[in-house]
């Protein structure tokens, strides 16, 4: 199986196709901006919910975290929060250690590269070599 990119690059060129003036990215920066801002309180809400156990928490936590994440083509960030709401719903916790570990993992990788996404389109660079 082939691991998801980091950052979806069909998703970015639709983010970038719908925005209201081309070659602006407004609507990409204004995305980012929010994901980088909301993602660390689901990502530290998530943890906080596998260790006191609160199963239907976690899965929400996850879902929501999962969601921001497909919106913004952060697919391998998706895949771990998937698999966090799975085991969440199905209260199989006994491999949360693994996930939560790639959690940590994908989530750095994700912002890693959304900064840099974002710094090189508001400054009008390519952002080609950053896309899955």
């Amino acid at each position: 199986m082939t691991p998801a990119p980091v950052i979806d690059r069909e998703t970015i060129d639709m983010l970038r196709a719908m925005d209201a003036i081309p070659q602006e990215d407004e609507l990409l920066l204004e995305l980012i901006d929010d994901f980088l801002f909301y993602s660390a309180d689901l990502v530290n809400a998530i943890k906080r919910c596998s260790q006191t156990r609160v199963d239907h928490e976690l899965a929400a936590q996850s879902h929501s975290l999962k969601g921001a994440s497909l919106n913004i083509g952060a697919l391998a960030l998706f895949e771990v929060c998937d698999a966090i709401e799975t085991l969440a719903r199905e209260r199989e916790l006994s491999l949360m250690t693994h996930w939560l570990t790639a959690l940590d993992g994908a989530y750095e990788k994700t912002t890693v590269v959304l900064i840099e996404l974002r710094s090189r389109a508001s400054r009008g660079e390519n952002i080609d070599d950053l896309l899955g």
